[in-house]
């Protein structure tokens, strides 16, 4: 009786604590995790081996996160601060983290702490500087890692917020080197995007339609595809073509999913600004509601149809509404260029009628 208990205890402290490493990869196509022990991992693919079966290689594009074998709890609850754009609280995690960590868990929390300050500082202009530098250290150390091509593209967004196009558009060259569809075009949105931020419509226009044309065959390159679309949209509106305009987002909206949160919002305020230039008010205040009922987590899209909506609302007898989203723009984006743009209206506007 007592060998076949402690036999029994013994199975149990076994099941308990594996004697294994456990690493988990969530796969963004199947939304599913695999557990295992990570053997290799570079910029182009991670090699993961099951406890039985044979191992399994992910490439590194379709890799949404990764769990390494000793990770603290509080790293889980970080990453969602991340997530949802509590940054500070997250970055305050990863360091407390990192100081002690070691080997390849180490070297991500290098990864998510230099992502982490470059989503802060795409939002808060005065953190680019150091945003830069971290990416930019984190490269040079790293050019082999998982988030290489991923830290590409952000370390081309930081440069462009900053005005330095010549290496922005470097690190966007450097993005499109992924052996992968979907990086490559991302890569040319990004350069389309900054063109456009330039004012070189006809130059933005070219990129962009490079970066649509031929086949999208996985949901990934679907995505980005979308993306060059809605940035054909964007430069039929600067050329004042709101007709052909709105066709095109109509397309772009019945064959997008609303997952597409980015993509969807940025076409909902390209609507509305084609409405309000056509004097069709009603439909461009809908259009502009879009964005902060179905797509609250996109910042930058959501600013802009707050001051909109600020303005216009009004015009079509709903002041409330006009009050109401001028308080939550003032209030959620202080430092936003919309905020700013709105009190600066509200400044003009007093000063025109002193006068």
């Amino acid at each position: 009786m007592t060998k076949f208990r402690n036999l029994a205890i013994a199975t149990l402290a076994l099941t308990a604590s594996p004697l294994w490493a456990i690493d988990t990869v969530t796969v963004k196509s199947t939304n599913k995790q695999i557990l295992g022990e990570i053997s290799t991992a570079n910029k182009t693919e991670v090699t993961i081996k099951p406890k039985t079966g044979d191992a399994v290689k992910i490439p590194a594009n379709d890799i949404a996160a990764i769990k390494w074998e000793g990770e603290p709890a509080k790293l889980n609850i970080a990453k969602g601060d991340e997530e949802r754009g509590n940054f500070e609280k997250a970055l305050d995690t990863y360091g407390e983290v990192h100081k002690d960590a070691s080997g390849k868990l180490k070297t991500y929390l290098d990864f998510l702490i230099a992502r982490t300050m470059a989503k802060q500082a795409l939002e808060e202009d005065s953190k680019l500087d150091d945003a830069v530098k971290k990416m930019e250290a984190f490269l040079k150390a790293n050019p082999e890692h998982v988030g290489f091509y991923e830290s590409q593209s952000y370390l081309g967004l930081l440069y462009s917020s900053k005005g330095d196009y010549a290496k922005a558009q470097a690190a966007f060259e450097g993005l499109g080197k992924a052996p992968w569809k979907d990086f490559q075009i991302a890569a040319k949105v990004a350069v389309g995007r900054m063109q456009l931020k330039q004012n070189n419509i006809d130059g933005a226009n070219k990129t962009f339609e490079e970066a649509a044309s031929g086949s999208a065959e996985t949901d990934a390159e679907k995505a980005r595809r979308a993306e060059a679309q809605v940035g054909k949209a964007a430069c039929l509106v600067k050329q004042a073509k709101h007709e052909e305009a709105l066709k095109l987002i109509d397309e772009i909206i019945k064959a997008t999913s609303t997952e597409e949160a980015g993509t969807m919002s940025v076409a909902y305020v390209l609507q509305g600004d084609c409405y309000q230039a056509q004097k069709q008010m009603k439909d461009a205040v809908l259009a502009y509601l879009h964005v902060p009922v179905l797509f609250p987590k996109q910042k930058a899209a959501k600013a802009e149809a707050l001051y909109h909506l600020a303005k216009i609302s009004g015009a079509i007898g709903q002041p409330d509404r006009a009050a109401e989203a001028r308080d939550e723009l003032l209030e959620e984006y202080p430092n936003s260029e919309w905020a700013k743009k709105l009190q600066a209206d509200g400044a003009a506007a007093t000063g025109d009628a002193a006068k």
